[in-house]
């Protein structure tokens, strides 16, 4: 009698063991329709800029490269040009109490004591490297032009720069014809590799080469992507740092460049506050050159 109901109990068990293996190891790979496994929210991230020359193949495994950084937050740099000429636009700069960059142009009337209030301040500088632009004839203390010698270019450099003490890097001012030649920005990139500086490719022309050249010989550079006050007055400057910020939210980063103007200075005052509304931290130059 024993036997026989020993028999169904041992069956009942090993069936009982059979269907919690069953329904421990093979449901989850049959997860019920409508609910998918859960996977990181990543729409938020931005991407890395898209640099000139790169195919959109690249960018986008660039982009997908970023958005495996959780918690990045976009950046824009906005840099002031053509600072140097009277002390009223490096204070109304420092006024703005924000992470300015101070581009600021050799031998011009007041070079050292911008460069001076403008550290002081904690703003950063660079220098605005006068280059020659097409059909330019307005010759610019400290400019360097084609047709100069290797040694005039090197030595015109150092000069410029000896005359900015403290920079961190440099942008061009003008430059149209010198940013597409890749001889004479290879000259100018040398100078500014040892002295551990970079370069900020304004884009005065769109045949500029001097972005992939300073990439080509090891240099950390970025390209301005808005100039803001391109038209002064209040509502198209706002369109612009609209524009800064939408493209600092697409790309990860964006650089835009601005002059000292009276209504410059007034729009950036009213909305700079934008950055942050939209997301976008405000940063110096030197926190989005590659």
């Amino acid at each position: 009698m024993r036997k026989s109901v020993a028999a169904p109990l041992i069956f009942l068990a090993f069936l009982v063991l059979v269907l919690a293996v069953y329904f421990l190891v093979e449901r989850p790979a049959h997860r019920p329709a409508g609910r998918p496994e859960k996977t990181p929210d990543v729409s938020g991230v931005p991407a890395r800029p898209s640099a000139p020359g790169v195919s959109p193949d690249a960018n986008a495994r660039r982009g997908a490269a970023a958005s495996r950084r959780p918690g990045a937050m976009a950046k824009a740099a906005v840099i002031m040009d053509d600072l140097g000429n009277n002390l009223d636009a490096v204070r109304a700069l420092i006024a703005l109490k924000k992470p300015m960059t101070a581009a600021i142009l050799p031998f011009a009337p007041v070079t050292s004591e911008t460069a001076r209030a403008a550290r002081e301040a904690g703003l950063e500088i660079i220098l605005h490297m006068p280059l020659e632009s097409i059909g330019a004839r307005e010759l610019n203390a400290g400019r360097i032009s084609g047709g100069m010698s290797g040694e005039e270019v090197r030595s015109r450099v150092e000069a410029c720069l000896d005359q900015v003490p403290g920079c961190r890097g440099a942008n061009n001012h003008e430059g149209s014809k010198v940013t597409e030649d890749p001889v004479l920005m290879s000259l100018i990139l040398d100078v500014l590799k040892e002295r551990g500086l970079y370069f900020i490719d304004s884009r005065t022309t769109r045949d500029s080469v001097a972005y992939e050249t300073a990439r080509r010989i090891g240099i950390r550079a970025a390209t301005r992507r808005v100039f803001l006050d391109e038209q002064a007055d209040d509502n198209a400057i706002r369109a612009r740092l609209e524009e800064l910020f939408s493209a600092a939210k697409e790309h990860g980063t964006a650089i835009g460049i601005c002059h000292p103007k009276r209504e410059t200075f007034a729009a950036l005052e009213k909305y700079l506050g934008l950055a942050e509304r939209t997301g976008v931290a405000l940063v110096f130059a030197s926190e989005i050159v590659d």
